[in-house]
């Protein structure tokens, strides 16, 4: 009896680490944006006059996306009056302004003096392994303080990948994905099948590959210590599911060339010479 509350304790161990880990892989950009302008429109006092300088990043293209889709979703809200981007602009001609990173308090201050407005809102867009980091805050121009801040993952996607340039265009002129095709990703699930979770640690995805390997080495348990036939159909459940999940998860992964694991199963030259064995090696 002891042996199996300490095997539910370990099974909700791993479905908590597996819930946190996915809360961890980030929200879309357009959903980030959206959240960002929500927070801003409800923390700000109504009818504050904000402008918003922008969101730096590593793309232009990506830059000029979310200073406009930033500006419409604060816009859309109807509690902030956001300042023209054309009177914007000039503004920032005659500063020879250029968010390449952080800005300084006195540039803010300016920047809100010249355009009337009372809350300058900037921020950054940098990438953080797998996945990216927005970060947006509102200066209060007056103060010189920080009013409020939005920080948040940003996972991949069509979008992102399409102005980040990820996405190739090949011969036939059609958009064609720098990323894991269907049978990659069927590839890798054979992987965490056969090999309990390897297809996720090869990929980076560390996360699932714990959680694959644990939740398969549990339902061997499950199996082994089963007194009877529910217990028995239990394990076969529990080791079911931990199959669709790592069938199911590559699905959602993008690559990241920052990540290469080689893995070689069968002969692996030691001191003695060749023998049998598993050699790896991992690189960032």
């Amino acid at each position: 009896m002891k042996m199996k509350k300490i095997i539910f304790t370990l099974m909700f161990s791993l479905i908590g680490i597996a819930a946190s880990f996915s809360q961890s892989k980030g929200v879309t950009i357009d959903n980030a944006l959206k959240q960002a302008a929500e927070k801003f429109s409800s923390s700000l006092k109504n009818k504050t006059t904000v402008a918003i300088l922008g969101i730096s990043s590593s793309y232009n293209e990506l830059s000029e996306y979310m200073l406009g889709e930033l500006t419409t979703d604060i816009v859309q809200l109807r509690k902030l009056q956001v300042v023209t981007r054309a009177n914007l602009d000039v503004i920032k001609k005659e500063m020879n302004f250029q968010l390449s990173g952080e800005v300084s308090d006195e540039t803010m201050q300016q920047l809100g003096a010249k355009t009337g407005a009372q809350t300058v809102i900037s921020g950054s867009f940098k990438p953080l392994g797998t996945l990216y980091v927005l970060d947006i805050q509102a200066f209060d121009v007056t103060t010189a303080t920080i009013q409020d801040t939005y920080r948040v993952n940003v996972a991949s996607d069509e979008t992102l990948e399409l102005l980040t340039k990820k996405k190739v265009v090949n011969a036939a002129g059609k958009i064609q994905s720098n990323d894991y095709t269907a049978g990659e990703r069927l590839g890798i699930g054979f992987q965490n099948f056969l090999l309990f979770g390897l297809g996720s640690y090869r990929t980076g995805h560390w996360g699932d590959g714990l959680f694959l390997t644990g939740s398969r080495l549990m339902a061997l348990l499950l199996l082994a210590t089963a007194e009877d036939d529910m217990e028995l159909s239990f394990g076969i459940g529990w080791g079911a599911a931990s199959i669709a999940y790592g069938f199911v998860r590559p699905f959602y992964y993008h690559k990241n060339s920052n990540v290469k694991i080689s893995m070689n199963v069968g002969a692996v030259q030691t001191s003695h010479g060749l023998e049998p064995g598993v050699s790896y090696k991992i690189s960032w």
